[in-house]
């Protein structure tokens, strides 16, 4: 019996050490190439899709930090070119449903009758509903002032002296830019470039930008740096400023073109170098005005400006609203 038992168990440890033995006999087994082939082909396969998720979310955030860049630039350049257009010698209106008519088509047919009643006009008479607003300007010209707006030979006329309402509101006049565009297009035959950087201002922002002047500066030192509300040119709708309204326009080939050519087109230049104490504003080599193209020519060719052409002066001592500007600002 003791035998049986002995030989069974044999037959266990034997049949143990045969299991082992098979078990060390795989590590030499040869897996099937081409299964490992296709195990490496679907490796390289997903390593290749990650690396092209990874490329394409960088290039997303690129795009984004690119198209934020070009946001910041596209505003700090709006920002630029609103506080030159603010810094400028401001001159607007916001129309407010008020009838005004044409500057320009009042002094064409204003010229005209002029020249039908010389006759019956002395040469240095003055005509004005309001003469002793403005008494002893334009000697030996024609001066007319008209619900408020004075014109000089038919010539709309405002200045540190001479006023505008403040419910004048024609807007830019459209003789005055179908002008410019032409002049435009003639520059850009010789290759300059020239655009409106600031037109027509209401009466209403201009009260709203002398005031803030006003309030860091002083009554003088605003004078020195904007126009007072009604005194401001850009108001008539007859002028322009030109591409970079500041000194860093002074000297550009744009500013010497537009010194010889402007007159071509009806534009002087508005505050001519040299004429300071007569226009009373420093030299703006931007800032044109449209006063039809024989009154341009002579202008221009004769060096001087317009306040000179026409005979009056350019000095808010001489202005019939002095008074009520100083009351209203000489809190600051």
């Amino acid at each position: 019996m003791w035998y049986n038992v002995v030989k069974k168990n044999l037959w266990k440890v034997s049949g143990i050490l045969l299991m082992n033995n098979d078990f060390n006999n795989n590590e030499d087994y040869e897996y099937d190439p081409e299964a490992l082939e296709k195990v490496r082909q679907a490796k390289l396969r997903r390593e290749k899709a990650d690396q092209l998720a990874r490329d394409r979310m960088h290039a997303k955030v690129t795009l984004f930090a690119a198209a934020f860049i070009i946001v910041l630039i596209a505003f700090g350049v709006t920002a630029k070119l609103k506080n030159n257009s603010d810094n400028s010698d401001g001159y607007s209106d916001v129309s407010s449903g008020g009838e005004a008519s044409s500057a320009l088509d009042y002094q064409s047919d204003s010229q005209s009758e002029s020249e039908s009643d010389s006759v019956a006009e002395s040469e240095n008479e003055s005509v004005s509903d309001d003469s002793g607003d403005y008494a002893g300007q334009a000697q030996g010209h024609t001066l007319e002032t008209i619900d408020g707006i004075t014109y000089v030979d038919g010539i709309l006329i405002v200045n540190k002296t001479f006023t505008l309402p403040s419910d004048y509101d024609p807007g830019l006049d459209a003789e005055t830019e179908a002008a410019f565009n032409e002049m435009a297009a003639a520059a850009w035959e010789d290759g300059i470039t020239l655009w409106i950087a600031s037109g027509y201002r209401s009466y209403e922002r201009q009260e709203e930008l002398f005031a803030g002047y006003a309030s860091e500066r002083g009554l003088e030192g605003a004078d020195l740096v904007s126009a007072r509300p009604g005194h401001s040119e850009h108001q008539s709708g007859l002028c322009v400023d030109v591409n970079d309204p500041s000194s860093n326009f002074n000297g550009t080939a744009e500013a010497l073109w537009l010194d010889e050519h402007c007159a071509e087109y009806g534009f002087i230049i508005r505050f001519p170098e040299g004429k300071e104490d007569i226009t009373g504003y420093k030299y703006e080599p931007w800032h044109i005005r449209y006063v039809g193209t024989q009154v341009a020519q002579e202008i221009m060719s004769a060096g001087i400006c317009l306040e000179e052409y026409l005979g009056v002066t350019s000095d808010y001592a001489d202005s019939p609203d002095n008074d009520k500007v100083f009351c209203l600002f000489k809190r600051w």
